[in-house]
């Protein structure tokens, strides 16, 4: 696949979560960033093409390249490490799921899942609209939710869904366990009810109006890792 703009190729080349088979470079674009590149991939042993921008344009699917493209391999999925844990389920728009994963990379989460289903045909774009976070994360597809997650259940994580509820907390009030797991569904179909019985707690977002409609899910993490932060962070 071909992959565009130098926010994502930087990505590509730095984080190792895919094969590059060749960067295409304006052999005219000599700026500090370009030049950047071109020194992290003769580091990391990268076949580079400088070429005209005739090329670049008939390879490019979109006009945002910059002077910038490669060839690149589907990405590799990851082992975790250590710290807490972020699941998003069902929300499958490419630019939505990039947005989210720009804001979990920018707080500091390290380990997401994402729901089952084939992410091939959208990773230019999740690359682009997640600014390179799809490639900074460790990243596991959840082909079975209700075993994955009992799995860290069982190794102390706690479970927290985002739903309001009956018996859901205030997520103002509530201070996050030291391993936590947050689980946050898609805005067309939710968390589902199998799930939503395995979690240790329900939250909820309070709002200062009377506004009665829900956020949508990229706003929802905001608020979630926002919070996160404030807690986790070393003062």
């Amino acid at each position: 696949m071909i992959i565009e703009g130098a926010i994502a190729v930087k990505a590509a080349i730095n984080f190792h979560k895919r094969n590059i088979d060749c960067v295409y470079i304006n052999e005219n674009k000599k700026t500090k960033d370009f030049n950047y590149i071109r020194k992290i991939g003769k580091i990391n042993n990268i076949p580079f093409k400088e070429t005209n921008e005739e090329e670049i344009e008939t390879l490019a699917s979109g006009k945002s390249h910059g002077g910038i493209l490669a060839q690149v391999s589907s990405r590799f999925f990851d082992e975790f490490v250590e710290g807490d844990i972020f699941y998003l389920d069902g929300i499958e728009d490419p630019f939505n799921l990039g947005y989210a994963l720009r804001t979990l990379y920018a707080f500091g989460i390290k380990n997401v899942f994402l729901s089952n289903r084939d992410y091939s045909k959208m990773e230019a774009q999740l690359l682009k609209s997640s600014a390179g976070a799809f490639d900074m994360l460790n990243i596991k597809i959840c082909d079975d939710p209700v075993n994955n997650l009992k799995t860290y259940k069982q190794g102390g994580y706690c479970l927290y869904s985002l739903y309001r509820g009956e018996n859901s907390q205030d997520i103002f009030d509530v201070t996050f366990k030291p391993k936590a797991l947050f689980i946050l569904g898609g805005e067309k179909r939710g968390i589902s009810s199998e799930i939503l019985d395995m979690c240790d707690e329900h939250l909820f977002i309070s709002y200062g109006s009377d506004f009665r409609n829900s956020l949508n899910a990229c706003a929802a993490l905001d608020v979630v890792t926002t919070l996160l932060y404030s807690q986790r962070r070393v003062k």
